[in-house]
C-alpha cells in the first residue's frame, strides 16, 4: 500500500491522532427502545462462555430480546436463560429452537466445527445470523457459506467485534489516509500465561468443554485469538495475504492437548508487507498488542478492545522542516504532540465514546447487528470478510503443520482461494 503524500497532507493526517474524532456511533447504553414492530427477537445456541456473555450484552440493547437458548449442556443452557428475558424458551436441539417462527435472528456461539451446518439451516429456517470467529472450520465450508449467503436475503454478520471499535475504525482512516507512509511490516500479539483450559466436571466431557484443545473441533490459538488482528489487518490494507508459513507446537503443557500451545506465522501481503502474528501462552507480557510499522511512522494499539492507541513519527520527518505555528489549522500540531515526537514518545488516538471494555465493543457489534437487520444492510464485518480470514487461519495452520509455505491464488481471489504449498 504506497504512500506519497506532502509534508503538509502528513502533518493533516498526523494531527488526526489527537483531534479526538467523533464516529457518530451510538453506545447501546444510550439508545432509545424500538417501537414493539420493531423488536428484534434473537435466540443464542451456544450459551457457554461467550454465548451467555451475548446474552447478558443483549439485555441492554435498545430494540432487541432473548426469546430463546440452545445447549447440550444443561447447566450452560440453564445459565444462558438466566441471562435472557423473562419467558424464554431453552432447547437442547437447534434445529427445534430454528423452527420458532417468533425468532427472527440467531447469535451461533458454539464450538467451531459446529459453525457450518448450524449456519446453512439457519438461512434454511429464513433467519438473521451473528456467527462467531472463526466464520468455519474448514475453507471449503468458507467458501461454500459465503456463496449460500448471497442467495439468501439475510443478514450475515461474524464476531469480529474490533472492526465496530470507533477508535479502530479511526486509525483504519489514519493508515489509509498515509499517516504511517507506506506499511512495510505488521506485528500482533495475542498473549497469554495460562493452560487456556476450562474446569470439566466430568472426564467423559473433556473433548466437548476444552474442544479448542482438539483438531477434530478447533482450529487451536490461529482461529480463536489470532483471527482477531488477522481480520483487522486484512480490513486496514484492503487485501489478504498472498503466502504464509510458520511455526507452532506443543512445548509447554504436555496435557494430552492436541493444538499449539504457540505459534508463529508469518504473512506476506501485497507489495511486500510482512505481518507476524504470535499466540503464546506461557508468558503474558506483551499480552494484546497490535503494531503497524510505515515509512513515516508506527501505530501501536494495546489490550483486546483497542482502548489504548499511540502514534509514533519517524524522526527523520519530524525534523526536516519546522511544524507550522498557525494552531486550529487543518493541519496544524500542537508544540507538545511535535516536542512528545522529537523525544521518540508516542501520543495517544483517541475518540469520543470509545469503549472500554469488551462489554461495550460487542455491545456496539450486536447494535450494527440489530441496525444492518432493519435497514437491510451489509454489515462491516460479513460473510466475505470473514472467509478472507478464515482462508487465512486454516493455511496458516495447514502451514505450521505440515512444515510448508502455503500460497493464495490472487487471480480467483474473488471467488475462491485456491492455493498450493511447497515443502
Amino acid at each position: 500500500m504506497k504512500a506519497k503524500i506532502s509534508r503538509r497532507k502528513f502533518l493533516e493526517i498526523s494531527a488526526l491522532a489527537t483531534a479526538g474524532v467523533t464516529l457518530g456511533l451510538s453506545n447501546p447504553r444510550d439508545g432509545q427502545a424500538e417501537s414493539p414492530n420493531d423488536i428484534i427477537n434473537v435466540g443464542i445456541i451456544g450459551v457457554g462462555d461467550r454465548g451467555e456473555w451475548e446474552a447478558y450484552i443483549l439485555k441492554d440493547i435498545p430494540g432487541m430480546r432473548v426469546i430463546a437458548c440452545c445447549d447440550i449442556l444443561p447447566d450452560h443452557l440453564a445459565n444462558g436463560l438466566k441471562q435472557a428475558d423473562t419467558g424464554a424458551k431453552g432447547y437442547q436441539d437447534y434445529r427445534n429452537l430454528l423452527e420458532n417462527k417468533d425468532i427472527d435472528a440467531v447469535v451461533i456461539a458454539t464450538p467451531l466445527h459446529l459453525h457450518y451446518q448450524m449456519a446453512m439451516d439457519a438461512l434454511q429456517a429464513d433467519k438473521h445470523i451473528y456467527c462467531e470467529k472463526t466464520m468455519t472450520y474448514n475453507i471449503e465450508q468458507a467458501h461454500q457459506l459465503t456463496e449460500a449467503v448471497t442467495r439468501f436475503d439475510r443478514v450475515f454478520q461474524v464476531g469480529y467485534q474490533t472492526r465496530n471499535n470507533p477508535l479502530i475504525g479511526e486509525i483504519r482512516k489514519m493508515i489509509r489516509s498515509g499517516a504511517c507512509g507506506q506499511i512495510t511490516h505488521i506485528r500482533c500479539n495475542y498473549h497469554r500465561n495460562g493452560d487456556w483450559r476450562r474446569e470439566v466436571p466430568d472426564p467423559q466431557l473433556e473433548r466437548l468443554i476444552n474442544w479448542r484443545m482438539y483438531w477434530e473441533y478447533s482450529g487451536g490459538l490461529m482461529a480463536e485469538l489470532c483471527s482477531h488482528h488477522i481480520d483487522i489487518a486484512n480490513w486496514f490494507l484492503e487485501s489478504h495475504p498472498e503466502k504464509v508459513t510458520g511455526f507452532g507446537g506443543i512445548d509447554y503443557w504436555k496435557d494430552g492437548r492436541e493444538t499449539f500451545d504457540n505459534v508463529c506465522t508469518i504473512y506476506e501481503y501485497p507489495e511486500g508487507i510482512k505481518a507476524i502474528f504470535t499466540s503464546i501462552t506461557t508468558n503474558a507480557h506483551y499480552g494484546i498488542s497490535l503494531q503497524y510499522m510505515g515509512t513515516r511512522g508506527t501505530i501501536e494499539i494495546n489490550n483486546e478492545e483497542g482502548q489504548q492507541a499511540l502514534y509514533f513519527a519517524e524522526q527523520k520527518f519530524v525534523e526536516e522542516e519546522p511544524v507550522p505555528e498557525k494552531e486550529g489549522s487543518a493541519y496544524a500540531v500542537t508544540s507538545a504532540t511535535y516536542q512528545a515526537w522529537k523525544r521518540g514518545e508516542g501520543v495517544p488516538i483517541k475518540v469520543e465514546n470509545q469503549p472500554q471494555n469488551d462489554r461495550e465493543t460487542t455491545g456496539l457489534a450486536l447494535l450494527h447487528f440489530g441496525n444492518c437487520i432493519r435497514n437491510n444492510k451489509i454489515p462491516v464485518s460479513n460473510a466475505k470478510t470473514a472467509r478472507d480470514a478464515a482462508v487465512a487461519v486454516h493455511l496458516g495452520n495447514r502451514a505450521m503443520r505440515n512444515g510448508t509455505i502455503e500460497y493464495f491464488d490472487n487471480k480467483n481471489a474473488n471467488q475462491h482461494f485456491p492455493h498450493r504449498s511447497i515443502e
